[in-house]
């Protein structure tokens, strides 16, 4: 196995080729482009691992690449091209690979409708191309022409790029490290960014009037202005311009970034519906007001210790996920009428008493408590869902509805604190599921003893 290493620029990369690949490409190069037979050293059968022998093959070897190299680097036929990887690395054999592939298959790959996958360095390649005063097809081979590319990724609806912090393949290149452009894509609906560096992208172009579904997971992020406003020059001065604007954007994405604050950027999408800032490092949240139509926001697993005034913050949220953080208090919340579903599982919540924070919010329907130290109490199910009132019914608790027991059981709680109250209790038993008009029902008569006991211990 022989190490060959190309250097093209800063650019190097290695590849590893036996003698039989040599072989085969000298064949289709005498054939094909009338090199010289007797230019390949010969192969030898006997003593072909003699140390010697083997150096001085290596030498042989290195003089016909070279030589080759000379006399065909302005025409580098592609048999010569990918034997040296430079399909892989270099931007114009990368560009005609790329041609081929889409001259071929694209119609096929768009009508299959799946996501279509870009690397940071073919992208780069795009946008070198594209920035050439005069760009030109070197290759002879219409199936390599350039206008298959552009063609391709005009019509590309849902677009994924994967970068890596990695050097690419065999080389000293880092994709993360490349800039490249967007303006290309003229009908991207979806956005999705991986690992990526997302300062690299230089031009947006119409990615951002069209796109309806943002992601940008694994990255490097630290506002959300790195993205919104990813090709603005002073952007400080840019926020709520129009050519900066994303009419379309209706769901964002930005979980698992480093996102300590959100910007004032956020009104550069006031169309936001659904928005996911989960695994990130926010400890409370600023300039929500400025998107009118959000209702579903997700805050999982960040560092929030407390929530102040959050209808202030919130606007109209039906759905809010504030799981895996440091909460020791629903203070804050109950003000946010709008709320129908809530999500506190996995906090520090000790006392049954912090649900009547929430508990008097009329649309809320689904409250997830688990994994919260006030979980592990005893008959905690019918403790909270007592704090409900006439709509303990309603409420879905931990993903799971009350049963007619737990309903039972909240009932004689409710008038116990009724009772001491000095009022009527106004909860009504109703069984949680459809009841046929001939069924019964029978149940065991309540034990008040133990329910006044179970209260007083609260």
């Amino acid at each position: 196995m022989y190490k060959i290493t190309i250097k093209v620029g800063p650019t190097h990369w290695s590849v590893k080729q036996r003698y039989n690949a040599f072989a085969d490409l000298h064949d289709k190069l005498v054939t094909n482009h009338g090199v010289a037979r007797d230019l390949l050293p010969p192969k030898k059968i006997i003593g072909n691992k003699d140390p010697t022998f083997v150096k001085k093959r290596r030498a042989d070897l290195e003089l016909y690449i070279q030589t080759i190299l000379h006399f065909m680097h302005h025409t580098l036929p592609r048999e010569l091209a990918e034997f040296l990887d430079f399909h892989h690395y270099e931007v114009t054999h990368l560009l005609q690979s790329l041609a081929r592939q889409f001259f071929s298959q694209g119609d096929k790959i768009l009508l299959d409708g799946l996501p279509i996958v870009f690397a940071p360095l073919q992208l780069h390649a795009i946008s070198c191309h594209l920035k050439s005063p005069l760009p030109t097809n070197v290759a002879s081979e219409q199936e390599t022409d350039f206008s298959h590319v552009v063609d391709f990724v005009s019509q590309v609806s849902h677009l994924v790029v994967e970068g890596s912090n990695d050097c690419y393949r065999a080389s000293n290149m880092v994709q993360n490290h490349l800039p490249f452009t967007l303006n290309t894509f003229k009908n991207v609906e979806k956005l999705t960014l991986r690992d990526m560096c997302v300062s690299q992208i230089g031009h947006l172009g119409a990615v951002r009037r069209r796109t309806k579904n943002l992601e940008v997971n694994n990255g490097d992020m630290k506002q959300m202005s790195d993205i919104l406003l990813t090709d603005a020059v002073y952007r400080e001065t840019v926020a709520g311009d129009e050519p900066f604007r994303w009419p379309a954007l209706i769901h964002v994405d930005l979980s698992h970034n480093s996102i300590a604050s959100l910007d004032e950027s956020v009104s550069l999408a006031p169309n936001i519906e659904r928005l996911n800032l989960s695994h990130n490092k926010l400890s409370q949240v600023e300039h929500l007001t400025a998107l009118p139509h959000l209702v579903s926001l997700n805050l999982c697993g960040n560092l929030f210790t407390r929530l102040d005034s959050m209808h202030t913050r919130l606007g109209n949220v039906v759905d809010l996920d504030l799981s895996q953080n440091s909460l020791s208090s629903l203070s804050g919340l109950d003000k946010l009428y709008s709320l129908s579903s809530l999500n506190v599982s996995t906090n520090n919540l000790c006392e049954i008493d912090e649900v009547s924070h929430v508990s008097c919010l009329p649309c809320l329907e689904t409250l997830i408590i688990t994994g919260n130290p006030v979980a592990t109490v005893v008959d905690y199910r019918t403790k909270v869902l007592e704090l409900f009132g006439s709509r303990a019914s309603e409420i879905c608790l931990d993903n799971e509805r009350p049963t007619q027991k737990e309903l039972e059981f909240v009932a004689v709680l409710q008038a116990i604190r009724a009772s001491r109250e000095g009022r009527l209790p106004t909860f009504s038993i109703s069984n949680p599921l459809p009841v046929l008009a001939s069924s019964t029902i029978s149940f065991d008569r309540p034990d008040l003893a133990t329910a006044v006991s179970e209260s007083s211990t609260k």
